[in-house]
């Protein structure tokens, strides 16, 4: 018996050896496989990067204004979410700012436990409206004071750009819960964290905030509109422009503000704006570049503006030189 058991302990050993060596050569293949994958695909993708940058060169005269001004022939590039204690980032594609929804650039995975669908919809239906299933105005006005944010603080546009949210005044189940889900948040504390990483990591770059940008317009568009009225334009681009706020924004809302017969802001003319705000000098305008004709006539303004100051000046100055010479000074 006893010699039976050393028998059956010694196959035991051997077919252990021979399982622990069939183990170590699969994961050696499936190791080798991958780095060839991953290699195959990192020359794969600058390939296309070239390809695309090449496609891009020889089209841009078929192109439409918008997309030639607004075309950014830079390589795809990895966006990192701040980590914290008790989440893991990984790295998001943002391919040249052309992401179409917040889950597209923020993804995060939490090591914790998963989010469970019960605690999101538990959350939402603790601002839902009691008629209608959509969490409406009052509803976000107690999740902003829960949050501990005015309804028109920059954290707000930046949590319906989280949500992908439609239209404002309202979220919907779906985008509540499926943004929510996004961004690893289930509870109210959770929400106001991963809005101040976001927040901040806006400030930092500048491909991020674009697609906030871009994703203003469409939000503060009235249902079956194509354009922004006046008054919205100015309240969300002071609202956006609350971080990269470029150095003529006031000018440029002043002008806006003293021509009320302007109907409305439309999608190129917002687009292009911030192209316009970081790119144009002023002094040097060419307004035979394809420019809405807006930026044209607030380029005149300025200009008119400017050369009446001078003009202003010049006289202020002959008025005191002729009062010298009066003796009256």
């Amino acid at each position: 018996m006893m010699r039976r058991c050393l028998d059956f302990f010694s196959e035991s050993i051997c077919m252990s050896s021979t399982l622990s060596f069939f183990v170590d050569s699969i994961l050696f293949i499936c190791i080798s496989a991958n780095a060839f994958r991953n290699s195959k695909s990192a020359g794969d993708c600058a390939t296309s990067a070239t390809e695309r940058t090449a496609n891009d060169n020889r089209d841009a005269s078929e192109r439409g204004e918008t997309d030639e001004l607004l075309i950014n022939n830079s390589p795809v590039h990895m966006t990192n979410l701040h980590s914290n204690s008790g989440y893991l980032t990984r790295p998001v594609p943002v391919l040249n700012g052309n992401a179409n929804t917040m889950g597209d650039i923020i993804g995060t995975i939490k090591d914790s436990q998963q989010i469970s669908d019960n605690t999101l919809v538990a959350l939402y239906q603790r601002y839902k409206d009691p008629h209608e299933d959509a969490i409406l105005s009052e509803g976000i006005e107690r999740l902003c004071s829960d949050l501990r944010y005015k309804p028109d603080d920059f954290a707000i546009l930046v949590l319906a750009w989280c949500l992908d949210a439609s239209q404002m005044c309202r979220f919907t189940r779906q985008e509540f819960v499926q943004g929510l889900r996004n961004l690893n948040a289930d509870t109210v504390d959770g929400i106001r964290l991963r809005l101040e990483q976001t927040v901040e990591k806006l400030k930092e770059d500048s491909e991020l905030f674009k697609q906030l940008y871009r994703f203003t317009f469409g939000f503060g568009l009235e249902p079956g509109h194509r354009t922004l009225s006046l008054d919205m334009a100015i309240i969300l681009w002071r609202l956006v422009f609350t971080v990269h706020t470029p150095k003529l924004l006031d000018r440029w809302l002043y002008f806006l503000a003293q021509h009320a017969q302007i109907r409305g802001v439309p999608k190129d003319t917002w687009n292009m704006f911030l192209n316009f705000a970081e790119t144009c000098d002023i002094t040097s305008y060419n307004d035979e570049e394809a420019w809405p004709s807006l930026f044209d006539d607030f380029v005149e303004y300025e200009n008119d503006r400017a050369n009446q100051n001078v003009t202003e000046k010049v006289d202020e100055e002959d008025t005191r030189q002729t009062l010298r010479s009066d003796g009256s000074l």
